[in-house]
């Protein structure tokens, strides 16, 4: 317990928010310095480890362990947390109270790369006999854009399944939903707010493709749902438009968040958006900056049922479920990588404002991982 304390402290002590593309600069909106540290404590357990640039001062970290096996076990979490601006503690100075980690990231997911990083290293320290090669592959850039997971896979991903970490309370999530975000725009003209009809209100444009919208996610709602996941969603989420109030504006755009199921793809989340709008000549439907596919395994597939195995060890049940968010498990089925979703803490703690992890979840997590890579 001691040694994963500390190092899940010594995580979170770091900071490594993601700008979430507000232009937030400065060292803390990076990946660059958790990065580093995550890469020197695999070489110091002699794991041959190496940063991959996905952009500049956001890496991933790549480790690799081989156990001469002939299968490849990836185990994945992100590096990034969202920002710390409303947390009622101090984010970055990890405390321990009560059986609990405080400190931004402890729960997402920075709880996920202790437990995986310390599970690898104390079994490479007993000389436990690996049952995978081990594929340590963690992350940058997944609270905004799932650019890590998308850049690592470009590259080359070499795994046979995998592990993403995210808090779970330890359950096994074996499907999730995926998301389609993109932006639409209405142009107006401009005109002094005392002759509104000298212009063009592209906030008055806007106003009727949110009403279509709006009638279109409460049609999603009532296509068949999916036996583990329900039905789709769509949510207009973002709204800006205009300079100042006495000025007509023109110009206005939203943003929408389309919750995906397992099979569908960016082209047919646009396609009915693009024919539900055709009649509103002064929209402009752009081409999504987020497309993450949803994902299910099987249940009977090896990861969830060695994964099974290994958390009926310690915790006496496995519980395996679905979730209605979007991890970079689905990136990793698109390409052919069974990869389940797992690790310790609650997601109903995680980008709160007094984030933690508890830290017998924390052990247990770490036990389960070493249980399943040895035994």
């Amino acid at each position: 317990m001691e040694a994963i304390t500390k190092l899940l402290s010594d995580l979170v002590a770091i900071p490594s928010m993601n700008p979430m593309g507000r232009g937030r600069l400065g060292k803390e909106y990076s990946e660059q310095s958790i990065a580093e540290f995550v890469a020197e404590f695999m070489r110091k357990a002699s794991i041959d480890a190496e940063l991959q640039q996905v952009s500049p001062g956001r890496p991933n970290v790549i480790g690799f362990v081989s156990a001469g096996a002939k299968e490849t076990l990836m185990l994945e979490a992100h590096l990034d947390t969202v920002f710390a601006d409303s947390m009622l503690i101090d984010p970055f100075d990890p405390v321990v109270r009560d059986g609990k980690l405080y400190g931004r990231g402890a729960c997402d997911t920075k709880g996920s790369i202790a437990a995986f990083l310390q599970a690898v290293v104390s079994s490479l320290k007993a000389a436990k006999r690996l049952r995978y090669n081990i594929l340590l592959l963690f992350v940058s850039d997944e609270e905004y854009r799932f650019a890590g997971a998308q850049y690592a896979v470009r590259q080359g991903l070499n795994a046979n399944f995998g592990i993403a970490g995210e808090p779970t309370q330890l359950r096994i999530v074996r499907a999730h939903k995926g998301v389609t975000r993109w932006k639409i725009l209405t142009k107006g003209v401009a005109a002094h707010s005392a002759y509104p009809e000298r212009g063009k209100n592209a906030i008055y444009a806007m106003a009727k493709v949110v009403d279509r919208l709006q009638q279109y996610a409460v049609a999603l709602r009532a296509v068949h749902p999916h036996p583990l996941l329900g039905t789709p969603s769509l949510s207009v989420g973002v709204i800006e438009g205009g300079q100042t109030v006495n000025i007509v504006p023109d110009h206005c755009w939203i943003e929408i968040d389309r919750r995906t199921l397992p099979g569908e793809m960016a082209e047919d989340v646009l396609k009915p958006i693009h024919s539900l709008l055709s009649t509103l000549e002064e929209c402009e439907i752009q081409q999504p900056h987020l497309s993450v596919a949803g994902m299910e395994v099987a249940e009977s597939s090896p990861i969830v049922q060695i994964l099974k195995e290994a958390v009926t060890s310690v915790c006496g049940e496995a519980i395996v479920e679905a979730a209605h968010y979007a991890t970079d498990a689905g990136i990793y089925n698109a390409v052919g990588v069974p990869t389940v979703v797992f690790g310790p803490g609650n997601i109903a703690r995680a980008h709160t404002e007094a984030e933690y992890v508890e830290l017998e979840q924390l052990q247990q997590a770490t036990t389960i991982i070493e249980r399943l890579l040895s035994s």
